[in-house]
């Protein structure tokens, strides 16, 4: 068992190294990727500022609080393209049967489909998660505490779209599906719990669970409770599971098509 998980965990970080080495090939391609995101993402910083300078807070978040939000959503997203990316064009190799290439391997498929891809971009999303956190949160406990629990963001969020991108083994086109709820999960992180009504927090609690990517970090950096972080790391667990239960389940339901494609 231990065995297993160790050359698994190998077999994904050669393909992550992989999928850097390959993504640097043109540096300028890469770094323009990454400061355009940087800049992008930037730019709702100057949106809070506006509302900030009309009132002192959001509800009972200062601008400082609202921030955190930010920076959270944006490492954890950062960090779940950069490691685990090819999760989000599962739904493209089952259709296409591209998905083989795959399951010739003697690991863990879904591990080495996760590790297949990298978005270059998604860096300049976790540059700039540390960037807010260090300009209206900075404190040497804040970027510890923040470090570990955007790797808890990342993969609660690639396991949701994980399992709804499996669907795609069951139904064609549960894709369309799949990237809807994904940008609903995104855009549920990026704002304070507080603007949502009690039937929108129940939903970003269960169907969409945004609130463990993170509203709950965010609580925990601004007042770190250790029930809440064993609540965080029970539902990772959780979700990683049933990621892999959900994936392992679509496998048998799967028809190859033969191509048997290798990686590019």
């Amino acid at each position: 068992m231990l065995t297993e998980v160790k050359n698994n965990l190998r077999i994904m970080f050669i393909s992550i190294k992989y999928n850097l080495m390959k993504a640097m090939e043109n540096n300028v391609a890469f770094l323009t990727s990454v400061i355009m995101m940087i800049f992008n993402n930037a730019s709702f910083i100057i949106q809070w500022l506006t509302i900030f300078a009309f009132k002192e807070t959001v509800g009972t978040y200062s601008l400082n609080d609202v921030m955190l939000f930010w920076a959270i959503s944006s490492g954890g997203f950062g960090l779940a393209h950069i490691l685990f990316n090819g999760i989000i064009k599962m739904p493209e190799y089952i259709e296409t049967g591209k998905l083989d290439a795959y399951l010739t391997v003697p690991k863990n498929p879904l591990c080495y489909l996760a590790t297949s891809s990298l978005e270059p971009s998604a860096f300049g999303d976790l540059i700039y998660g540390y960037i807010a956190l260090i300009i209206f949160n900075f404190s040497l406990k804040n970027i510890l505490l923040y470090t570990i629990l955007i790797i808890f963001g990342a993969l609660i969020y690639i396991s949701f779209a994980s399992i709804f991108n499996s669907l795609t083994f069951f139904f064609y086109r549960s894709s369309v599906l799949a990237d809807a709820l994904r940008d609903v999960f995104l855009n549920g992180s990026l704002y304070p719990d507080i603007i949502f009504n009690r039937a929108v927090k129940i939903i970003f609690f269960t169907l969409i669970p945004s609130a463990f990517a993170s509203w709950i970090p965010v609580h925990l950096i601004m007042d770190f409770n250790l029930i809440n972080l064993i609540i965080l790391i029970a539902f990772t667990i959780s979700i990683v599971t049933l990621a892999f239960m959900v994936f392992n389940r679509g496998l048998k339901n799967y028809s190859s098509s033969n191509l048997m494609q290798g990686r590019s």
